[in-house]
């Protein structure tokens, strides 16, 4: 899922940077608020997942992101 998560954030954002499950959505690849709600809402279309916005804070870097999703779901249910 984490490789998955990359390229899908190199597509969305193109970012100029290595994107790797280190990098941090704010600091790393300068995303505002309104990008990281978008992907957000992205992430919960592609992967069936609702993410509670009291958790988005926490979300820092990308293996975050993997790591939250993945324990929402059921081991049958991660692709």
């Amino acid at each position: 899922m984490l490789t998955e998560m990359i390229n899908m954030i190199k597509d969305i954002f193109s970012p100029a940077i290595e994107v790797t499950g280190d990098t941090a959505l704010k600091t790393d690849l300068q995303l505002d608020s309104f990008e990281i709600i978008n992907l957000i809402g992205i992430l919960e279309d592609k992967y069936n997942v609702d993410i509670n916005v009291n958790d988005i804070v926490s979300l820092i870097t990308i293996e975050d992101i993997c790591n939250y999703i993945a324990n929402k779901k059921s081991p049958d249910q991660i692709i």
